[in-house]
């Protein structure tokens, strides 16, 4: 007589080399990527130098000199007892200001991050000749798209400015589903390619004021030149034999008797468009209060199913205060200080909208007579409404250095 009892338990674990955000859609979009705006947490506002923010090249001609800049990040993901730390390069940038009226700019820095691995054991029992099959499942991600800046700023008179960056986005991610049965590794693989384009427009303003003191005011929009679209190469499942997650000759089927993948294109996954409004007020010489509000959409088609979670961040808003005191140039005075709050809320396509409340700070050391400066920021954020984790917390460092040059000056003749 055949007999067959079910048993189903689930256990859930997380683990989350960068962050939960990390899955859903296409991963977690990055807020600051230099060490010199992380404590501030904003990016449109002056961070660098008291004139200039290194993400707004409407403030690049307030530069004396070429800057090459390179900041790594360190990040601390903790839920419940589980932690997991990365590390990674988060941007490198060279600004070259002409004579103080414009300044041009190439960088690189990630765009999106889906490093996350998501373990759903789940326990089956069914009784067939007296033995138990078990099964597990694991869903994972890693990698993400980057993206590729050309910037250029302008000063139209003493009071306005404006600029612009042509963004690039290139790049790749792996996601691969795992089902363990008895001990046997059942894996499915594919890739996504990325390709776009997006233009940020900046305009910069001192014509406000209070009682006397200039206001400085910012404004950027972003938008897609064209959406993002995006190349899914599917694999044939295989059993990974040898357990070392890739398919090689000793799998089965083994990679040379395997099908080619199914590629499929998808158009305008991701459009997405972003306002920010800043606010920079010098109450005392060298000591400003900031404010900068963001609103971000993601008009995208989302065609392709990529999430692990299964939905995606189609909104986000955010507001962040400032304190920041800024060193005397060419003085002893070598340190800036950098404090701030901020509240930020996400609103995710069929499922919980994200609230995140953190704290920021920062310094500065100045040295050299053309400026440079060592960086480092720290972001602690606390995160609740996430899917299937619920609360979670973020302790973010960037170490970053900027090198100062002087160039396209004519040397004087002896």
């Amino acid at each position: 007589m055949l007999s067959r009892k079910i048993l189903i338990i689930f256990f859930i674990s997380f683990i989350f080399p960068q962050n939960a955000l990390s899955g859903y859609g296409f991963g977690a979009s990055y807020d600051s990527s230099e060490a010199t705006s992380l404590g501030v947490s904003n990016q449109l506002l002056p961070s660098f130098k008291s004139k200039v923010s290194l993400s707004n090249p409407s403030t690049w001609h307030n530069l004396l000199f070429t800057y090459l800049n390179t900041s790594v990040n360190v990040q601390n993901s903790v839920f419940q007892s589980d932690s997991s730390t990365n590390f990674s390069l988060s941007s490198a940038k060279l600004i070259i200001p002409w004579k103080q009226k414009m300044a041009f700019g190439v960088s690189f820095e990630p765009f999106l991050n889906r490093e996350v691995t998501i373990s759903d054991s789940t326990f089956s029992s069914f009784s067939f000749n007296d033995e138990d099959i078990l099964f597990s499942r694991i869903n994972s991600s890693s990698g993400g798209p980057s993206k590729g800046q050309l910037s250029f700023g302008y000063k139209l008179n003493e009071m306005d400015s404006f600029g612009t960056s042509l963004n690039i986005i290139f790049g790749s991610s792996r996601s691969t589903r795992n089902l363990i049965v008895d001990n046997e590794n059942h894996l499915l693989q594919s890739r996504d390619y990325f390709s776009g384009n997006m233009i940020d427009l900046f305009y910069s303003t001192n014509r406000f004021k209070i009682k006397e003191k200039p206001i400085f005011f910012s404004v950027a929009y972003s938008l897609p030149l064209n959406g993002i679209n995006v190349e899914n190469d599917s694999y044939q499942a295989f059993i990974d034999l040898n357990d070392n997650n890739y398919h090689d000759v000793n799998d089965f089927p083994n990679v040379g008797q395997a099908l080619l993948p199914l590629t499929q294109n998808f158009k305008d996954e991701l459009k997405i468009n972003s306002l920010k409004l800043g606010g920079d007020y010098e109450f005392s010489p060298r000591k400003h209060f900031q404010l900068e509000l963001l609103q971000l959409n993601n008009n995208g088609k989302h065609n392709l199913n990529s999430s692990v979670y299964g939905g995606y961040i189609e909104n986000k808003s955010k507001l962040s205060l400032s304190y920041i005191k800024f060193a005397q140039p060419f003085s002893r005075d070598r340190l800036n200080f950098k404090a701030s709050m901020f509240f930020q809320n996400y609103g995710v396509k069929n499922l919980e909208n994200i609230n995140e409340v953190g704290l920021g700070l920062g310094i500065g050391f100045n040295f050299g007579i053309t400026g440079n400066q060592i960086d480092l920021g720290y972001k602690l954020a606390k995160r609740d409404g996430l899917y299937l984790v619920g609360n979670e917390t973020l302790h973010s460092f960037n170490l970053g250095i900027s090198i100062g040059d002087l160039w396209f000056v004519k040397r004087r003749e002896i």
